[in-house]
């Protein structure tokens, strides 16, 4: 029984990433080949090694982590927006767990890319998963969240337009705490841990709380 509401569930989530079309690749495109060719042209122009890993670094947190909203809420958009809603939920009361499946294969597409930089320019970013687990795991679970409670998927792509904007910017005086993404490595275990240990919890909260929300509208 659990298998079969598993499959189920993969078969949800496949079909919401096919009805994408050419949009699927939009992702995949920014992450396993603009992300790699803007750090081949950093090499290209004579930077030092640090100043290459550390450029790649913020590359990876400017593209990365935006595009985790992607996926999730384009392909249930017709779910979101109230089109298929009333047919999924006949048989299904809830579509958190195929949210979440798309969220953790967009995430494996992200730890392909950081083997590649490993591999190729020893480039080792896989200390900092954590940071970026927790940064994609926000836009992704805030974004849904203002989805579910607006029904509508315009205004969580705009909003995260404009904070992807917005935080390179955000180290002026007094405007530093909206900053969630981290221009530089933490260099101990409270920076990379205690923070976003927090991020990550209340992300988690605001989900659950949205979705159930959205249920009982």
């Amino acid at each position: 029984m659990r298998f079969e509401k598993y499959l189920n569930s993969l078969i949800i989530s496949k079909m919401a990433l096919k009805s994408l079309g050419k949009l699927f690749f939009v992702p995949q495109i920014f992450m396993l080949i603009l992300a790699p060719i803007a750090t081949y042209l950093e090499l290209l122009s004579g930077s030092s090694y640090p100043l290459c890993y550390l450029a790649s670094y913020i590359i990876l947190q400017v593209l990365c982590p935006f595009f985790s909203l992607w996926w999730p809420l384009l392909g249930f958009r017709e779910h979101i927006e109230g089109g298929g809603r009333e047919t999924l939920l006949a048989y299904k009361k809830s579509i958190l767990r195929e949210l979440i499946e798309v969220f953790i294969f967009y995430f494996l597409h992200f730890i392909l890319l950081l083997l590649f930089y490993l591999l190729c320019w020893d480039f080792n970013y896989f200390p900092y998963l954590f940071i970026f687990l927790t940064q994609s795991f926000a836009f992704f679970s805030l974004s849904l969240s203002l989805a579910f409670l607006l029904k509508s998927i315009s205004v969580p792509f705009i909003v995260g337009i404009i904070y992807e904007i917005f935080f390179m910017g955000a180290k002026a005086p007094g405007l530093d705490f909206i900053n969630m993404l981290s221009s530089y490595p933490p260099e101990d275990a409270a920076g990379l841990f205690l923070p976003y240990v927090f991020i990550l919890s209340a992300c988690i909260i605001i989900l659950t709380l949205a979705h159930l929300r959205f249920r009982r509208l």
